[in-house]
């Protein structure tokens, strides 16, 4: 099986405290889902992602089947051919869904 068995449309923003939210929309990217521990996932991203001007602080991976995930931004990775970022968030992956 492929590192990257999924398309997703993968939202990476800025939330501020005040509540001002700024996000980048990357629609139609390849990507593969890693569950590191119960609640740290990892996406594994083909391609480079646009992102907001200030700092991420959360990410949103919705995948063609419907599942979605989201969560605040522990760590990441890029370059122009890829990447990867870990978020925290509890939602069972596919693999652990059986699907």
């Amino acid at each position: 099986m492929s590192k990257y068995p999924y398309i997703a449309t993968v939202t990476v923003s800025t939330e501020d405290r005040g509540g001002d939210v700024e996000a980048s929309e990357n629609a139609n990217i390849r990507v593969g889902l890693e569950a590191v521990t119960e609640t740290l996932k990892k996406v594994h991203f083909v391609g480079a992602l646009a992102a907001p001007e200030k700092p991420a602080t959360h990410i949103c991976v919705t995948l063609e089947n419907g599942l979605v995930y989201y969560g605040p931004i522990v760590n990441g990775h890029a370059e122009l051919e890829g990447g990867w970022i870990a978020f925290e968030s509890d939602m069972l992956t596919p693999e652990e869904l059986g699907l």
